[in-house]
């Protein structure tokens, strides 16, 4: 089925280009814009289902301006580029596109993307509905729950830390009631960890109910549910300067306001603040406006909720995804925000089946997170099969995850179960995938799009029905650069990424990890208890940790055999690892632009100048005249060269 596409591209050669391209695969181009406001006036007459924007545009406001707007308005788009430098590629990254084209692109390149984009479009708004029929469950189980006024309100946060990222929430039950007992405030101090602001303050974060009621007044006029990043954030708090100190103590990056409305009157609401890098999005605000009706009733349950116990609670069947998982348990050690930043997003993914991809350094427990994933399933009862696509031969790869027959090549005397079929109804773990051959590359994406396999030497296809999780410690972007990972793979695995930081990065979990290996060790030697001192667990914090956990894991265990005495004073820390001296050069390097620029001169002086036809340098260059023609202009390139 062809679909509606918007082409936003200020050089008019390349856009009518693109869209004979389009037209002719059977899709149907709804406009050509040349800025961002023409793009916004054709979205504002007619449905597109897709836009394609250039990064550079004519104008005030760029396609990354333009992306940010379809971000809102939940259009998916691909970005259109011919040279970008890297803080211009990495602002247009953060705007999260469905897709990137390089100019110049061919026709075959063009339909991918487009295949490519909407499938994860549709893949991330069918996570999204799942999402908000789970969240639905939850909100009115602590409608029918007999609790308390402050059970309920934290059994509400921990229904939501599943699906929203913060460190600390407001939950405002009556914005016209200016005493302490409307407002409930509470800190994240752990994975399912969280105390009452308002019982176990600072002085530095002071804010009482005096200072924040001039800000719940104000609060009163936002009818819209928004969110702020850092540096709207600031804007806002610059206006000011009581609630601008508290949210600089608390060291808050973005904001999500959302408010409750009762006969068109913000009566109540619910703010949530984040601390770490990741900020709020339009998935977030799509998910919390389709619930904000419920979570009007909820907060107004919390409201008209006991003080006091009741004597049996009726407690819902449903529970919070995070609630489910026990990091202690699953090995997962640690309460830093960038740990629980991955927690978060585990027991958001894990009770679906979305393909995962955990990325991280070697050494920093992304198995460990592969685990808690399929516990949390619905496949937890199946079996998780892992597959180190490091440490099998090239050879063996296609038998190794699909099978064989017997006589399917010399010495197979037996047929042969592979890991798909064996992780069938379960979890398959394809762990360093990114090690993977480029032909084998190939047969697995077919195995995840057709949900079928074929076994080395059979005629016949197998069903399977299995969940994919990936792992890497490589950078698949740079890969795929370089031509060593398809990027059609990439955006098939890459439906929810999970990045696990390395323990140089959250340094305040190295003290949980140390005692949790002492007691590891300890276990194995029969020693009841080693103590390792102040002063050794600064020595451990001081130190970068290229190995990450494992390396630390493998210390602890070698000191507590050593130690006789059962106290470690001092580590004998690894020699440092010697990297390897670049020669240095005076060579600048240059911009995309430039290289674009030389390597046409390069193909006109081949082709004398010719540009069409026969042996002319667009020929040479793989490109249609019109576009070869567009980038001689745009780059000031003239012939004869002088």
């Amino acid at each position: 089925m062809g679909l509606k596409v918007l082409i936003v591209e200020d050089q008019f050669l390349e856009a009518r280009s693109l869209g004979v391209m389009l037209k002719n695969a059977g899709h149907t181009v709804e406009g050509m814009a040349k800025s961002v406001e023409q793009a916004l006036q054709i979205l504002d007459k007619k449905k597109t289902e897709i836009v394609l924007v250039d990064i550079y545009l004519k104008g005030d406001q760029n396609g990354i301006d333009l992306a940010r707007i379809l971000d809102q308005r939940n259009i998916p788009f691909i970005y259109l580029s011919a040279n970008s430098d890297t803080s211009t590629l990495e602002e247009a990254m953060k705007t999260k596109p469905y897709g990137f084209l390089v100019k110049p692109f061919r026709e075959r390149e063009i339909l991918i993307a487009l295949n490519i984009a909407i499938y994860r479009y549709k893949n991330h708004q069918e996570f999204i509905s799942r999402q908000r029929k789970w969240l639905t469950i939850l909100l009115k189980n602590i409608i029918s729950n007999d609790e308390t006024r402050s059970e309920k309100a934290l059994s509400l946060i921990r229904a939501l830390t599943s699906f929203l990222p913060f460190d600390f929430i407001l939950i405002d039950t009556n914005l016209h009631d200016p005493s302490a007992e409307a407002v409930f405030r509470f800190r994240r101090v752990g994975f399912d960890e969280y105390i009452l602001y308002d019982e176990g303050r600072s002085t530095p974060y002071e804010l009482g109910i005096e200072k924040l009621n001039p800000i719940r007044k104000r609060n009163q006029e936002n009818r819209s549910a928004y969110f702020h990043d850092e540096n709207d954030l600031q804007k806002e708090m610059a206006k000011n300067p009581t609630e601008e100190k508290f949210t600089r103590m608390m060291g808050f990056k973005s904001k999500l306001w959302v408010p409750l409305l009762k006969h068109w009157d913000v009566e109540m609401s619910i703010v949530f603040y984040c601390c770490n890098e990741e900020n709020y999005n339009s998935d977030h605000l799509q998910l919390i406006n389709s619930v904000q009706e419920l979570l009007r009733e909820v907060v107004e349950n919390i409201k008209s909720a006991n003080r006091n116990p009741n004597p049996g609670h009726k407690h819902g069947h449903s529970r919070a995804p995070n609630q489910l998982l026990k990091p202690g348990v699953e090995g997962i050690i640690g309460k830093s925000t960038k740990l629980l930043e991955a927690l978060d997003k585990v027991s958001q993914v894990a009770p679906f089946d979305s393909t995962v991809l955990v990325l991280g350094e070697t050494g920093v427990g992304k198995e460990g997170l592969v685990r808690a994933i399929h516990q949390l399933s619905s496949r937890k009862d199946k079996p998780l099969i892992k597959v180190n696509c490091a440490a099998i031969p090239v050879n063996l790869v296609e038998s190794e995850l699909f099978g064989h027959e017997k006589g399917a090549f010399t010495g197979a005397f037996e047929r042969r179960i592979g890991k798909f079929e064996q992780a069938n109804g379960g979890t398959l773990f394809l762990d360093e995938i990114g090690e993977l051959p480029p032909e084998i590359q190939s047969k697995l994406l077919r195995a995840i799009q057709e949900k079928e396999i074929e076994r080395v030497g059979a005629r016949a296809t197998i069903p399977t029905d299995v969940r994919i999780v990936a792992a890497t410690n490589r950078n698949l972007l740079t890969e795929i650069a370089e031509g060593r990972f398809r990027l059609d793979l990439y955006y098939r695995i890459n439906v929810f990424p999970i990045k696990l930081a390395p323990l140089r990065e959250r340094r305040e979990d190295i003290e949980a990890l140390v005692s949790h290996f002492l007691q590891v060790y300890g276990e194995q030697v029969h020693r009841m208890k080693t103590i390792v001192t102040a002063e050794a667990i600064k020595q451990l914090e001081n130190y970068d940790w290229p190995g990450n956990i494992r390396e630390l894991q493998h210390l602890i265990e070698r000191h507590v055999l050593e130690s006789r005495t059962g106290i470690i004073d001092r580590f004998e820390m690894p020699e440092p690892i010697p990297l390897l001296q670049l020669p240095s050069t005076e060579k600048e390097l240059k911009s995309f632009a430039e290289i674009d620029r030389d390597h046409i001169i390069a193909a006109l002086k081949k082709s004398n100048g010719k540009i069409s036809g026969r042996g002319g340098a667009a020929q040479l260059l793989k490109l249609p005249p019109t576009t070869l023609n567009s980038k001689i202009k745009r780059l000031g390139v003239k012939w004869p060269i002088t």
